[in-house]
C-alpha cells in the first residue's frame, strides 16, 4: 500500500486522531514535517529489512558484501536522523502524538560516520562467527571410544569473510572428507536437548557416557566461538557508549533501557525477579534431586550445590523441558505425538496460521508464503527464528527452520506473533508500525502460543485424546493437566533468571562496573551461580573464554530483558485475553470458571477484536495504555503467572515435603 500523504487527510483523519489544538497556519510545517519524515523513513527500512533478510540467506561470502551495503545504509540513515531530528526540533509546539513521533526518531545514538562503519564491521564479524562457526567430528569417532578420543578427532571449523579468500580445493576437499560438521544452532543445540546424542554410537551394545557427550557439545561451542567475538566486543563497548553519550544517556544500557519506556526499569526487573525467584527455587531443586539420580557418575554434584550446566538439556540452561517426562511421567508424550505427525515446516506455519485466524485476525499474505523460509537449505545461513516486515504492501517473512517437535511449534507461533503485531500496525505511520515497546512485540506470540497449549486445543491438533480433556482431580483437572503444566513449567521458568542475567550483565559492562578485559567471564558466570543456581562445565579455567557470546542474541547485539518482560506478560495477557473471551471484559470482577492453563481462545471473536484495538495503533501509544486495553491494569505483575502454575505449585509442595529434597543453593 502507498504511504498516504499525511498532509491530504489532515484535516479528516489526523485531525480529530491528534486532537491537535493549533491554529491551521501553525499546524503545517508540522504536518509537513511529519509526511516528509514517514515517506522517507519507510524507504530506509524498507532498504534496511532487504538487507537483513539478504544477510540471512545468502552464502556466508555473498553476504559479506551486504554487509558493506548496511554499513553504508547505517551512516546514511544516521545522517538523515540528526537532519530530520533537527526539522523536528523547530516544531516545539507539537502535539502530544507528534511529540511521540519525534520523540521515537530521535533517540537514536549519534556516532561518527567512521564508528558506524567500525560497528557494523565488528557486528557483521560476530553475527557470521555465531551463525557460520561449525564444530566437526571424524566420521569414525564412536561413542564408545571415550570422551578423550573425541576431543582429539574435534576441530573449529571457520566461516570465511571475503569472496577472495581463496583455498587450495584439494587441501579443502582432503580436511572436510570423512567429517561430520554441525552448525550450532539447530545441530549442537539439537545434541544437548539429546535429539540427536546417539549419532556418535556406532555399537548396539556400548552404552555410552551421556553426560560425557553433553560436556563435549557445551564446552566445543563456547570454545569455538566465544574466544573470537571477545576479541571484537571491548571495541564495540567503547563505540556504543560513544554514541549513546553525545545523545545524553549515561551509556549504551541506558540507552537500551529507555527504548522499553519504563521508570527506574533496573529495579523493576529485579523486583519482578526477586517475586517469581521462590517459585524457580523450587523447580531449581527438583530437577537438581532427579538429575543426582540420572547422573550419580558426576562428581562435585552437591544436593545443596549448583547444578551443572552441561546436564539441563539446553545448550544455554534456558529451557529445562526434556526431563519434564521423567519428572511427572504421563502415557501421553505430546513430543512423540507432534513426531508422529511428521509436519513439514510449511504445515507446522498453517497450523499456526489457522489459531490466529480463528480469531477474526487476519490470514498470512500471499507474500508472506512465497518469500518466507520454513526450513533449512542452501539458501539459509541464520537458522535463527526471525520475523521480517519489509515495508511493502503485504510483504511479512519469517525465517524458522522448523520441524514436528514442540520447540518448533513455539518458534512458529513466536514468530507469527510478530508478523500478526506488523501487520495490524501497517497503516499506522512508518514511526509507529514496530509496536509499542520490544516487550510487547514479543509477548503476543508467546501468549498465543500458551493459549495453543491448552489440552482442548491439542485435542484439535490430534496429539491429545479428548479422553483426557475429563476433570480427576478436584473436579478441574486429571493426570494429564500436571504433565502438561510440568512441560510448561521447565520452559518458562528457567527462561526468566536467564533473561534477567543476560542483560544486567551487558548493563554492568556498558557502565564499567564490571572489567570487560579483566573480569568479563567470571563476572557472567557469578551472576549465573548467585541468580540460576548452575555452574560451568567443565570446572575449569575459563579466563580467557566468553561465554555469553555462546548465545544469539548477544553477537546480534540484540537486548534481552525484553523476553524477561515479555515471559511475564504473556500470562498476564493470557488472563486479559481468557475473561475478554468468557465474559467480554478483560477486567471483569469473576473468576475464570477453569484452572487458567485450561483457557481456549481458539475461535474467539471477542479475542481477535481486542487484540485488533490493542496491536493496530502500534507505537502511537504507550505501553501502559496497551496493557490496559488488554488486561484493566497499567503495571506488569508477576500474578498471572503464579497463578498459571499454582496447581503444579501445590503439587511440587507435596514433593519436596514428603522427599524432603533442600530448596536453595
Amino acid at each position: 500500500m502507498c504511504l498516504i500523504s499525511v498532509l491530504s487527510i489532515f484535516t479528516s483523519v489526523l485531525l480529530p486522531l491528534f486532537g491537535l489544538g493549533l491554529v491551521a497556519n501553525d499546524l503545517h510545517p508540522a504536518i509537513a514535517w511529519f509526511d516528509q519524515m514517514n515517506s522517507e523513513l519507510k524507504q530506509l527500512n524498507h532498504e534496511a529489512a532487504q538487507y537483513a533478510w539478504e544477510a540471512s540467506t545468502l552464502p556466508t561470502q555473498s553476504s559479506a558484501a551486504t554487509v558493506e551495503k548496511i554499513g553504508q545504509l547505517t551512516v546514511r540513515k544516521a545522517h538523515w536522523e540528526r537532519t530530520m531530528c533537527g526539522r523536528g526540533e523547530q516544531h516545539r509546539d507539537f502535539n502530544a502524538s507528534l511529540g511521540r513521533a519525534l520523540q521515537l526518531l530521535c533517540r537514536s545514538w549519534v556516532n561518527t560516520d567512521d564508528e558506524m562503519r567500525q560497528m557494523t564491521e565488528l557486528l557483521g564479524f560476530m553475527q557470521t562467527i555465531y551463525t557460520g562457526t561449525q564444530i566437526c567430528v571424524d566420521k569414525s569417532y564412536d561413542a564408545c571410544d571415550g570422551n578423550q578420543v573425541l576431543w582429539e578427532r574435534t576441530h573449529f571449523k571457520y566461516p570465511k569473510f571475503e569472496e577472495n579468500e581463496v583455498e587450495d580445493q584439494k587441501a579443502k576437499e582432503n580436511q572436510e572428507a570423512g567429517k561430520i560438521c554441525l552448525f550450532g544452532e539447530p545441530d549442537m543445540e539439537q545434541i544437548m536437548t539429546k535429539a540427536k546424542i546417539h549419532q556418535f554410537s556406532k555399537q548396539s551394545d556400548c552404552k555410552i557416557n551421556e553426560s560425557d557427550i553433553l560436556k563435549w557439545a557445551w564446552h566445543s561451542w563456547r570454545m569455538a566461538v566465544g574466544p573470537p567475538i571477545k576479541q571484537t566486543y571491548g571495541k564495540l563497548i567503547q563505540l556504543m557508549n560513544n554514541g549513546a553519550r553525545r545523545v545524553g544517556f549515561q551509556d549504551a544500557g541506558d540507552s537500551w533501557r529507555e527504548e522499553l519506556e519504563m521508570p527506574n526499569l533496573r529495579a523493576t526487573v529485579h523486583r519482578l525477579w526477586q517475586e517469581v525467584k521462590p517459585l524457580y527455587q523450587k523447580f531449581h531443586a527438583l530437577i537438581r534431586h532427579h538429575l543426582r539420580k540420572r547422573y550419580p557418575e558426576i562428581k562435585e554434584f552437591d544436593r545443596l550445590g549448583l547444578i551443572p550446566a552441561h546436564i539441563l538439556g539446553d545448550m544455554w540452561s534456558q529451557n529445562w523441558e526434556t526431563h519434564a517426562a521423567s519428572i511427572v511421567p504421563h502415557e501421553v508424550d505430546i513430543e512423540h505425538n507432534f513426531k508422529r505427525m511428521n509436519w513439514t515446516g510449511q504445515q507446522l506455519v498453517k497450523r499456526a496460521e489457522d489459531f490466529y485466524s480463528s480469531t477474526g485476525l487476519p490470514m498470512m499474505t500471499k507474500q508472506f508464503w512465497e518469500k518466507s523460509v520454513f526450513e533449512r537449505g542452501a539458501n539459509v545461513t541464520k537458522c535463527h527464528g526471525t520475523a521480517a516486515n519489509m515495508y511493502e504492501e503485504g510483504d511479512f517473512r519469517m525465517i524458522v527452520c522448523a520441524g514436528s517437535t514442540t520447540s518448533d511449534f513455539y518458534v512458529v507461533m513466536h514468530e507469527m506473533g510478530h508478523i500478526m503485531y506488523y501487520m495490524l500496525a501497517s497503516d499506522q505511520p512508518t514511526i509507529f508500525q514496530d509496536g509499542t515497546n520490544s516487550a510487547f512485540q514479543e509477548s503476543i506470540g508467546d501468549t498465543i502460543h500458551l493459549a495453543s497449549m491448552s489440552p482442548l486445543h491439542l485435542t484439535r491438533l490430534g496429539l491429545l485424546n479428548s479422553s483426557y480433556l475429563k476433570p480427576e482431580v478436584d473436579n478441574t483437572l486429571n493426570s494429564f493437566d500436571y504433565a502438561l503444566l510440568m512441560k510448561t513449567a521447565l520452559v518458562k521458568i528457567p527462561a526468566l533468571p536467564f533473561a534477567y542475567i543476560m542483560d544486567r550483565y551487558r548493563w554492568d559492562l556498558f557502565e564499567g562496573s564490571a572489567n570487560f578485559e579483566e573480569d568479563a567471564n567470571r563476572y557472567f558466570w557469578y551472576l549465573l551461580e548467585s541468580e540460576q543456581g548452575i555452574k560451568p562445565s567443565p570446572n575449569t579455567d575459563r579466563t580467557h573464554l566468553f561465554d555469553a557470546a555462546a548465545k544469539y542474541h548477544f553477537p546480534d547485539n540484540t537486548p534481552y530483558v525484553r523476553y524477561f518482560l515479555a515471559n511475564i506478560l504473556s500470562f498476564q495477557l493470557l488472563e486479559g485475553l481468557c475473561r475478554k473471551s468468557i465474559y467480554g471484559s478483560v477486567d471483569t470482577p469473576y473468576q475464570l470458571p477453569m484452572p487458567l492453563h485450561r483457557c481456549d481462545l481458539y475461535g474467539s471473536k471477542r479475542v481477535g477484536r481486542v487484540l485488533k484495538k490493542a496491536l493496530a495503533p502500534g507505537g502511537s501509544q504507550h505501553w501502559t495504555t496497551v496493557l490496559k486495553t488488554l488486561t484493566g491494569k497499567e503495571e506488569i505483575s508477576v500474578d498471572s503467572m503464579v497463578r498459571y502454575f499454582e496447581p503444579l505449585t501445590k503439587y511440587l509442595d507435596k514433593i519436596i515435603k514428603q522427599q524432603g529434597i533442600p530448596v536453595g543453593w
